[in-house]
């Protein structure tokens, strides 16, 4: 692949890109650096490897999406409101939780002590508490850190460098950010998923899983079209059928199962949605 034109792009427009590297067929095609690939917070793309944590209870029979969220923390709220009670894991990893606004939560207890404005999975409000509280409810389970059971489980059978990822005052693996790994990593695990969860002739979460987190759940809205085709299971579903992880300045890990490709980015730049056109503009039209 010539991946001049996506590079003219970015550069054209002052995108502060780090890299990014494109797979086909299972084997790196393009790649280009502007900076050394080294890890970095990949902010919300930490949502998606916690939903691959989240598969891993429920193949186990651990958890399941019925699962209600005090049940995983018995005597931890006194007095429960109704739609406390109510709360499932599903209602987690849809965002539709109930709380009107985002959050980023220090514990579980704050989270629960938060007053629910709408019934759980009623409205869509993209929210890190979401990802943080199924993070703890995977720990309650499987006893084990998100953290802890991906390293295990799936960065290094992937030989991802085991990561720093940062941890709650309460001690769980913030699930929503802060996971640090590098582009070429975000490239492995996009194989991953369009592998369906197979690996080296293991399969290391159920296809059935991979094909349900990222399909679209529940209806979003947007300011764009690759925000308003809805949102799966801590993946986000978009153009050119196509679904994505995507975080906070840029980073994004592209799944394309029609083109068997991937896409992995890292960036420092607020305006993260002309580095995703730019994919869709000058990498799509040249895969085969």
């Amino acid at each position: 692949m010539d991946i001049t034109a996506y590079v003219d792009a970015v550069e054209g427009q002052k995108l502060d890109v780090e890299g990014v590297v494109v797979l086909q067929q299972g084997k790196p095609i393009g790649e280009y650096r502007w900076v050394p690939d080294v890890p970095r917070n990949v902010y919300s793309v930490s949502k998606s490897f916690t939903a691959i944590a989240v598969g891993m209870a429920l193949d186990e029979g651990k958890l399941s999406l019925t699962h209600r969220v005090i049940d995983a923390f018995p005597g931890l709220v006194p007095k429960p409101s109704v739609r406390l009670k109510a709360l499932t894991l599903e209602h987690l990893l849809t965002m539709g939780r109930g709380y009107p606004e985002f959050t980023r939560p220090r514990s579980v207890v704050e989270v629960l002590s938060e007053s629910l404005a709408y019934d759980p999975g009623t409205r869509f409000v993209y929210d890190n508490a979401s990802t943080f509280l199924a993070s703890a409810m995977v720990t309650k389970a499987m006893g084990s850190t998100v953290r802890d059971l991906l390293v295990e489980r799936l960065f290094r059978p992937l030989e991802i460098p085991d990561p720093q990822w940062a941890a709650s005052d309460d001690g769980y693996t913030m699930g929503a950010t802060g996971l640090e790994v590098s582009t070429k990593s975000l490239g492995v695990f996009g194989q991953f998923l369009l592998q369906r969860g197979v690996w080296k002739g293991r399969q290391l979460v159920s296809p059935g899983w991979i094909d349900g987190a990222t399909r679209t759940h529940v209806a979003t809205g947007g300011s764009h079209p690759d925000y308003d085709l809805g949102y799966g299971y801590f993946f986000w579903t978009c153009r050119h059928g196509a679904y994505r992880a995507d975080g906070k300045n840029g980073q994004y890990v592209v799944v394309l199962p029609r083109e068997d490709a991937v896409v992995a980015i890292t960036s420092n730049e607020e305006n993260m949605n002309a580095i995703l056109y730019a994919v869709w503009d000058h990498i799509l039209p040249q895969l085969w």
